[in-house]
């Protein structure tokens, strides 16, 4: 909710209403969030495949807003590093069939990626 890459929550029951879980934990952690933008594939990148690579090992996110009964999820892909401080290797395969590869991407930011046009170098846009 404050966007400060620590994960929030909102929870919901039937005719009760929303608790709101506002995560304060200290951490020295760091993280990276993704938010895809298609053009060849769907505009939110639903169904994109990521593979994230530190020195510590891999991650992997299926892009999708789904998360159970009448609910749903951020559509960004979200990844705590630990300790580490760069994304060594990040490959994504859309659902178009492209695959697109960065390098060395920075922990703690928002990361907006476009897909390409077609299978050439990729875009990557800092978020403001």
């Amino acid at each position: 909710m404050n966007n400060d890459g620590r994960i929030d929550a909102v929870v919901t029951t039937n005719d009760r209403p929303a608790h709101i879980l506002r995560n304060e934990t200290a951490s020295a952690n760091h993280w990276l969030t993704l938010t895809l933008t298609g053009h060849r594939s769907n505009r939110d990148g639903i169904g994109a495949e990521i593979k994230l690579t530190t020195a510590h090992g891999s991650q992997f996110v299926t892009v999708t807003t789904s998360g159970g009964y009448l609910s749903a999820n951020d559509k960004r892909a979200h990844f705590g590093l630990g300790s580490d401080t760069v994304a060594n290797a990040i490959d994504i395969r859309w659902p178009s069939g492209i695959l697109q590869h960065l390098d060395n991407v920075k922990a703690d930011q928002f990361v907006e990626v476009d897909e390409p046009r077609a299978a050439a170098a990729p875009t990557v846009k800092k978020l403001p």
